[in-house]
């Protein structure tokens, strides 16, 4: 027997492959899911089935594609209406090569929540908890509303009560780790048991009054795509584009411009050093998540990269959050631009230090683009705390009459915060380039308050 785990970086999402006996099984599959077919053939199996612990909100699933491209079945809970696939229900079993998987329904960060017990010689071995037990927490209780929160945390307390009763060594898979929006803080580990999350996962030693109290409290900023992912995966998403992008000369570029959106997955640095006018700062790995927070799915994207191998991994992040209409990228890139003296715009950069001293000078507003979680943990005395995905909407927040310092953890969402603000008309937009550590490091006034 294998199992192979499959991490989605940027999103943290982790799906599965597991195999015996000529026969495998797929668990929450991304939507380009040639990785899952090449491990299979590898171990000489063939994938017979594909198990969704849910509908899953922050990508796209890749179950419809996997049925397509080797007929294998779907399974999914009875407790949503999915376009497509097969359902389960609680206790049901499933014989795969010579695995048996058994159902859970684990409900409470959606109503549909399955879990899956895999057996080995008669006895537990393991369980995929999808979004219902993390390493050191739970999946968040609020995807239905804030007037659901309550409801939803006592099922999802009940739900973790039912996999405590798992033995100790069963090992844990959940689907996402840390650094995913479909939970609080999570232990950043490598792998855990049952056993390991019971004394240690803080959520799993509350009582069902205290955890509801937890997860009424938990500030986790709510994407806006989400809603469109979680239905897209209720039908069955379509299959991502297989035509490699455009690559465009730096005229033709220019003239596609006004009717598209402009994404520039360079460093902060390399952007605020000059960048095209109007375009958004989104660095490499950010490109897995942020473009759901700010762009239009109608409007066709151009790219400007650092190299032209980044362009196919900002493709494959971009379509893994049902972004397909990419047009083309900058061919020749920044230097092909200015190379024929077309316009850039600038923006600022200031290290802790330097901001420090400029501060001394001049009134300058604070910007921290942190989520509320990390902003409460420590923040520079003063900052007013607006979350990136949020900024756009929020920009009237800002004054535009003094300058405006960006702030984040090391630099990428506060470049990603003083571009969007560069693209609202504010003028005097500069990055604190490396961010909280670096402002930490220095030893600088830190102050720290209560996230609610």
């Amino acid at each position: 027997m294998f199992i192979e785990r499959i991490v989605s970086e940027g999103l943290a999402h982790y799906s599965y492959i597991v195999g015996d006996d000529d026969e495998a099984f797929v668990v929450d599959p991304r939507r380009d899911v040639d990785s899952y077919i090449r491990i299979a053939e590898s171990n000489c199996c063939r994938i017979k089935a594909v198990f969704e612990t849910h509908r899953n909100e922050d990508y796209l699933v890749g179950s419809r594609l996997l049925e397509k491209e080797t007929g294998c079945r779907v399974i999914h809970s009875n407790r949503l209406d999915f376009g497509y696939g097969e359902q389960a229900s609680d206790g049901e079993t499933f014989e795969i090569g010579g695995m048996r998987l058994k159902i859970l329904e684990t409900p409470g960060h959606s109503p549909e929540s399955l879990s899956f017990v895999l057996f080995s010689s008669g006895e537990p071995w393991c369980v995929f908890t999808g979004d219902t037990l993390f390493y050191g927490n739970a999946g968040r209780a609020d995807l239905l509303g804030k007037e659901k929160v309550v409801e939803n945390a006592s099922l999802l307390f009940e739900s973790l009560q039912k996999l405590l009763t798992l033995n100790d060594g069963v090992i844990v898979y959940p689907v996402h780790g840390s650094g995913s929006a479909c939970g609080g803080s999570m232990s950043d580990i490598p792998s855990s048991t049952i056993g390991f999350e019971r004394v240690s996962n803080p959520v799993l030693r509350m009582n069902r009054e205290e955890f509801i109290e937890q997860k009424k409290n938990e500030i986790i900023p709510l994407p806006p795509y989400f809603a469109r992912m979680a239905e897209q995966n209720r039908k069955g998403p379509n299959a991502p584009a297989k035509q490699k992008i455009k690559p465009m000369g730096t005229l033709e570029f220019e003239e596609a411009m006004p009717e598209c959106t402009i994404v520039d997955t360079r460093s902060p640095l390399g952007f605020a050093g000059g960048h095209l006018e109007g375009s958004y700062n989104i660095w490499l790995n950010g490109m897995a998540t942020f473009p759901g927070w700010i762009l239009d799915y109608e409007k066709d994207i151009l790219l400007v990269t650092e190299r032209k191998a980044d362009v196919e991994l900002a493709r494959l992040y971009l379509a893994r959050i049902g972004f397909d209409k990419v047009k083309g990228f900058l061919c020749e890139g920044i230097v092909g631009w200015y190379s024929l003296g077309l316009p850039l715009e600038e923006s600022g950069v200031l290290t802790a230090g330097g901001f420090r001293d400029e501060s001394k000078k001049e009134d300058m507003f604070v910007l921290d683009v942190r989520n509320k979680e990390e902003y409460a943990e420590g923040h520079i005395p003063g900052a007013v705390n607006i979350y990136v995905g949020e900024l756009e909407g929020r920009d009237n927040e800002v004054p535009s009459d003094r300058p405006v310092v960006t702030v984040c953890a090391l630099g990428n969402k506060a470049g990603l915060g003083a571009s969007i603000l560069k693209r609202q008309g504010f003028d005097r937009v500069y990055n604190l380039i490396g961010g909280m550590k670096a402002w930490k490091e220095r030893g600088f006034p830190v102050k720290q308050e209560d996230s609610d």
